[in-house]
C-alpha cells in the first residue's frame, strides 16, 4: 500500500492498476469497451485539467497561455514546450475561462477549504484489494482528513443546478465513482466517510453547486462498483473480455407506444 503526494499526473495514470475510470466503464458499458479504450484528448479535457490545476495546485504554475488557437505554427511549438515543461497550454480565451472558473470554485467556501493547508490535494493511493485481489488506484482531487475525512471532487459541466448535476451522476457514473474513491482509501487505511461533488459550470456565471450522495445512491453504488471489480478479475483470470449482451436481443414495444391510442378510420 501506498500514498505518494508529489507524484504528476501523467505518471499516476500510467500505472496500471484499476481505476475508478476503468470500474465505472464496466459497470456502464462493458467489459469488452473498458479492454479497448484509448484515451483521447481534447479542449473540454484541457479545460477541465485546467480548472482542476488552478484550484487545486495554482501554486505550481501548470497552466499557461498560450495563442489565440490551436491552428499554426506558434501553437505546435508552444505545446511542445508545453508538454516537455508539464504544462497545461490553453488558447488566450480559454485560459481567460479556466480562470474564471477556478476563481468562482475558489470564492465559495468549499474552494476555500480545498486550497487550505488542512486538506491534501491530488495525492496518489495505491492499493492492493485483499478480497478479490486487484490492484487498485485513485488520485482524489482534494482529500481533508478531519469530520471523518471528505473527499472533495470537482467537475466542470454544463448545468450545475441540483436537478442538472443530478442527471450528470447517472449519466457519468459518479456514484460508482464516489464507492471506488472511498473503498481504495478505506483500505489504505484512511477515513473517508463522505465526499463532496464541486460542480462549476463552463459558461458565465461560471455558477458553483454543491452536492452529495444520499445514503441509498451509495449503498447501490457501493454494490455496483464491487460487482464491477469482480467482473473485472474474473475477466482476467479467464482471458475474457465481452460484451455480456445476449446473442439475439429481442426490443419489446415501449409502454408509451403500446398506450398511444388507437384511431378510427
Amino acid at each position: 500500500m501506498t500514498i505518494d503526494k508529489n507524484m504528476s499526473n501523467e505518471d499516476y495514470h500510467a500505472h496500471p492498476s484499476i481505476s475508478s475510470t476503468d470500474v465505472k466503464m464496466v459497470a456502464k458499458s462493458s467489459l469488452a469497451h473498458w479492454k479497448h479504450k484509448k484515451f483521447k484528448e481534447s479542449p473540454a479535457l484541457h479545460m477541465g485539467s485546467a480548472v482542476h490545476a488552478l484550484v487545486l495546485e495554482r501554486h505550481l504554475n501548470l497552466v499557461i497561455k498560450g495563442p489565440e488557437s490551436r491552428r499554426g505554427k506558434a501553437w505546435t511549438e508552444a505545446k511542445a514546450a508545453a508538454d516537455f515543461a508539464g504544462q497545461i497550454l490553453l488558447p488566450e480565451g480559454e485560459y481567460e475561462i479556466a480562470n474564471a472558473i477556478a476563481e468562482s470554485v475558489l470564492a465559495t467556501d468549499v474552494g476555500k477549504r480545498m486550497a487550505s493547508e488542512s486538506t491534501i490535494n491530488e495525492m496518489s493511493v495505491f492499493v492492493t484489494d485483499p478480497d478479490i485481489g486487484l490492484p487498485l488506484k485513485t488520485r482524489p482531487d482534494s482529500y481533508w482528513p478531519q469530520n471523518g475525512g471528505v473527499i472533495y471532487d470537482i467537475k466542470t459541466t454544463l448545468d450545475a443546478s441540483p436537478r442538472g448535476f443530478a442527471s450528470s451522476v447517472g449519466k457519468f457514473g459518479y456514484a460508482v465513482q464516489q464507492s471506488f474513491y472511498q473503498h481504495v482509501l478505506r483500505l489504505e487505511g484512511l477515513q473517508a466517510n463522505n465526499m463532496v461533488f464541486v460542480a462549476v459550470e463552463k459558461e458565465p456565471p461560471y455558477a458553483v453547486g454543491v452536492h452529495v450522495l444520499s445514503t441509498d445512491y451509495v449503498e447501490w453504488a457501493d454494490k455496483q462498483m464491487l460487482a464491477s471489480l469482480e467482473k473485472i478479475k474474473r475477466a482476467q483470470d479467464e482471458d475474457t473480455f465481452d460484451t455480456g449482451w445476449p446473442s439475439v436481443n429481442v426490443i419489446e414495444i415501449p409502454r408509451w407506444l403500446e398506450e398511444t391510442p388507437e384511431f378510427e378510420d
